[in-house]
């Protein structure tokens, strides 16, 4: 069954590629393509540049506001659904029109054509010089069982902007998935986008059709919005690939190595793009492991390698050419991404490693809701010495975490940003607080001054207290977020999902999923929870949820500690866990999104 799941989850890019060989066989000639850079990692993960020229492509250029240069008569735009991007093509198109009127103009559109653009193409005057096609490409598998749609705006466009016209491509995605591999006879969602993507799913059942399997190799589905579990991404991760992406950024499981790793040697401008995936034996071991523990293995690793050069100079001939068509390959390619892994090791020792434990601890302060006053003291201190995004990032965890900040603390807070970072930021605050990221408590009923001189001293004295108020903490604690640490709690060897944010919190949604295998949870008892979880719907038998393969999918992007947890929820439990979601997210890269 781990094989039939592996060859249907491979079949997705075979399908993505015969999709984007059918429209450009059907733009005759020989052709320019000329790629949105936000697509082209992503497209690199689906096809090749071979694969590009035997569908007729002879050159190939980045979309750039300076225009390009094409040879042949036959441009091909290759654009993300984004007006401001289309408007751009439009100038282009405009522009060339002007000097000369023999090229033929096509713009293929991913993941599907919007409205606006077709508006903004009348608008410009050019809708009958342009031939519009759609590419809605499947989700693309970037390593094992981890699959992404590569829509790195939709979080943004859902979730602030309110803008929902991207959800029929999520949907059908999983429609497409679900013809692979059968109907997926029970589904939980959780968030009001989800719920609607489920309901586009089954209208695409009805008007498209069905599986012609009659049982699913996938037993439940779960659509999740991303702000059902925002802690998740606010929190610092500590494990090897979760700070990778929070130090370097990984783009469609590729990470971009600068000087500070390789030095001058390689690429251009010191810089390398390095491809992560399982076949590199080097980093399938150490992207899970706790960061403290990844050293310890990669120096263990040079001295192996090191044997292994010793012992080629004492080979004989034979043994020599043996060795040579064999290994030495193998060996060469072990030594260069131990080379990258050490150095991108020290990089993120250089970002964090003075910062690291005093960050943990805050983060683990406002998870419990302890010690508030030296939450606000470490955010204050960071305005000094850390990023706005890192700034952002605490003072967010900080008003989810302790229900909403007083108007005190919110002002101040908000104030000491605005006068480091500047007064353009003050649209970010809206943002956040239309998230419910950056809340205020609710003012009491005592209006004098004295009085509320008063009540400031005690909430800084019940602040120093211990306690299990607040709730954020009591939804916690009833789900069981928070692990149980105790002298033997191990995060080098760890047996709790919990780990990936050094033993202070379990992602939600891997909980929920530990919690239906262990059979302490059913799909009803979440479905109740709705209010806490901005709803949640269950289709399907109760009995389906205790089953052992699930298919999780975040709305709004899914983070690699989140992936983490489930990777070793699957070797703790025996259950096949493939995760999936809209873009793979950092707390970074989420806080960049609305600022």
């Amino acid at each position: 069954m781990q094989n039939n799941i592996d060859s249907r989850l491979d079949a997705l890019h075979q399908i993505s590629r015969k999709k984007l060989a059918d429209i450009l066989t059907r733009i005759p000639g020989k052709k320019d393509l000329i790629i949105d850079p936000v697509l082209m990692k992503p497209l690199e993960c689906i096809t090749g540049v071979s694969f590009l020229r035997s569908n007729g492509v002879e050159k190939i250029f980045k979309l750039e506001k300076s225009g390009v240069t094409c040879v042949n008569t036959q441009w091909v735009y290759l654009v993300y659904s984004d007006l401001i991007t289309a408007k751009r093509v439009c100038d282009q198109i405009n522009a060339n029109l002007r000097q000369t009127n023999l090229n033929n103009y096509h713009m293929i559109i991913v993941p599907r054509e919007l409205v606006a653009i077709e508006l903004l193409l009348e608008e410009e005057g050019i809708y009958d010089e342009v031939t519009v096609y759609t590419f809605p490409w499947e989700l693309i598998r970037l390593d094992g069982g981890v699959l992404s749609h590569e829509l790195s705006g939709l979080f943004r466009m859902l979730f602030i902007d309110s803008d929902r016209s991207l959800l029929p491509a999520v949907a059908k995605s999983l429609w497409s998935l679900q013809m692979l591999f059968g109907k997926i006879p029970a589904t939980l969602t959780l968030g009001r986008f989800s719920m609607q993507v489920q309901e586009m799913i089954e209208v695409l059942f009805e008007e498209l059709g069905k599986s012609d399997r009659h049982d699913s190799e996938i037993s439940c589905l779960l659509i999740v919005d991303r702000d059902v579990d925002f802690a998740s991404v606010l929190l610092t991760p500590v494990t090897y690939a979760g700070l990778l992406d929070e130090v370097f950024g990984i783009n469609s499981g590729t990470v971009e190595l600068d000087s500070r790793v390789i030095g001058n040697q390689e690429g251009a401008g010191g810089k390398v793009n390095y491809q992560l995936s399982s076949t590199d034996v080097i980093y399938n071991e150490i992207k899970n492991r706790h960061f403290s523990d990844v050293f310890p293995f990669l120096s263990g690793k040079a001295k192996e390698l090191h044997s292994e050069f010793d012992r080629s100079r004492n080979m004989a001939l034979q043994e020599m050419k043996h060795y040579v068509s064999t290994e030495l390959q193998k060996v060469t390619a072990m030594k260069r991404s131990l080379a990258y892994h050490i150095g991108a090791c020290e990089v993120i020792i250089g970002e964090m490693g003075h910062r690291f434990e005093s960050l943990h601890q805050a983060e683990q302060n406002m998870l419990e809701g302890r010690n508030k006053r030296e939450s606000v003291n470490f955010i204050e201190e960071c305005f000094a010495m850390s990023n706005k995004l890192s700034t952002l990032r605490l003072l967010c965890l900080l008003a989810l975490t302790q229900d909403g900040l007083s108007q005190d603390e919110a002002m101040s807070l908000k104030t000491q940003f605005l006068h480091k970072y500047g007064y353009e930021h003050l649209v970010a605050f809206r943002n956040l607080e239309k998230l419910g990221l950056l809340t205020r408590q609710a003012t009491g009923s005592l209006t004098v001054d004295s009085a509320g001189k008063l009540a400031g001293r005690m909430a800084q004295v019940v602040s120093q207290l211990p306690k299990r108020g607040g709730a954020f903490q009591a939804f916690a604690y009833k789900m069981k977020l928070f692990p149980e640490v105790s002298d033997d709690y191990d995060l080098k060897h760890p047996t709790d999902p919990g780990y990936v944010f050094g033993g202070a919190y379990v992602p939600l949604i891997c909980q929920i999923i530990n919690l239906f295998i262990r059979k302490e949870l059913t799909a009803e008892d979440v479905v109740k929870l709705g209010p806490n979880l901005g709803g949640a719907s269950w289709t399907g038998k109760s009995g389906n949820s205790t089953q052992q393969t699930y298919l999780v999918y975040f709305v709004g992007g899914v983070t690699y500690a989140e992936i983490a947890a489930f990777q070793l929820l699957e070797k703790l439990t025996g259950a096949r866990i493939i995760v999936a979601g809209s873009s793979i997210i950092n707390g970074n890269s989420f806080i960049q999104s609305i600022v």
